[in-house]
């Protein structure tokens, strides 16, 4: 994951420094993937916490996490968008662009801990 972002800003820093991209657009994207990285964090401890619990808690704390981090995300895109001097197209595109790659991260990373979700719940 860290990787992805590393790799990521390395591109669009050699697309800055060629001029192909603005200043702004370089900001925005950068807000964007700060904002994914705490709602990525938010999801990885609610579903930490969630384990070993009984299966009322641990519905309450994926799925009611899943609400929460939501409104906590058009919170901050309406603040974002609405007080900040960046590129709001940029910033939308490069969010949701890292949105749905963390989303897919999010799932495999369910999938793959499943077990251990099964064995709390026998």
């Amino acid at each position: 994951m860290i990787l992805t972002f590393i790799v990521t800003y390395i591109a669009v820093a050699v697309l800055y420094y060629n001029n192909i991209i603005s200043s702004y657009a370089v900001e925005a994207s950068l807000y964007a993937g700060l904002l994914n990285l705490i709602n990525l964090f938010a999801a990885y401890f609610l579903f930490k916490k969630s384990i070993g619990q009984s299966s009322n808690k641990f519905v309450v704390f994926n799925l009611g996490g899943i609400g929460l981090r939501m409104i906590f995300l058009l919170i901050s895109i309406a603040l974002i968008i609405k007080f900040l001097k960046i590129d709001k197209y940029a910033f939308i595109l490069v969010f949701f662009l890292i949105y749905f790659i963390l989303l897919s991260l999010e799932v495999g990373y369910i999938i793959v801990n499943k077990k251990v979700i099964k064995n709390q719940t026998d």
